[in-house]
């Protein structure tokens, strides 16, 4: 998965040691044990007994593991960048698992970053290359990279992600790849 994500998305930064990946708590997540730039990936309880659940979590957070924030909240752009790559990596080994997005600041972020990527594999890579981190890109960066945004939608990516705990109706539910089904994160 990490060969994946390094392919599409930049080498990750080798300065942080990956403990691995644990299950508990209600939400994903990577977390930082004992603040020496060890980082480690915690899955749903609920993930610990759906393997495939497990692959959607743990895709989603292997994208964090590029550019450690060391504790700080991503941006909306990172987690539309992880957002994405979950749906990605589902439909490459399980397509039958309904990749969809349920919570709407996650949806939002994926609805700007997806059509990006799907037109250009690579325009992550190259922002990274520019910034290794996400949280470091800038106004400008991503201007350069998608002059077709909106300054609002830039100010939007580059903002702290804050994740909604209302979930989108299923009938509306925005998901990257087209589909109508809500599944949770």
């Amino acid at each position: 998965m990490m060969l994946m994500i390094e392919e599409m998305f930049g080498e990750r930064d080798p300065s942080y040691t990956i403990l691995g990946v644990e299950f508990g708590g209600d939400i994903p997540m990577i977390w930082y044990p004992g603040n020496r730039r060890h980082v480690a990936i915690r899955l749903t309880t609920s993930a610990a007994s759906y393997p495939q659940q497990a692959c959607y979590q743990l895709a989603h957070e292997a994208v964090h593991l590029l550019a450690p924030s060391g504790g700080k909240n991503a941006n909306n752009f990172e987690e539309g960048v992880a957002t994405y790559f979950s749906a990605f990596y589902m439909r490459a080994f399980f397509p039958n698992y309904p990749n969809t997005v349920d919570v709407q600041s996650y949806a939002r972020a994926v609805d700007l970053v997806s059509p990006r990527l799907k037109s250009d594999a690579y325009c992550i890579r190259r922002l990274r290359t520019k910034q290794p981190s996400f949280s470091l890109i800038t106004p400008e960066d991503l201007t350069v990279e998608f002059p077709d945004l909106k300054s609002t939608e830039v100010e939007f990516l580059l903002s702290k992600f804050v994740r909604d705990p209302v979930k989108i109706p299923e009938q509306s539910s925005n998901n990257p790849d087209g589909s109508t089904a809500t599944k949770p994160i």
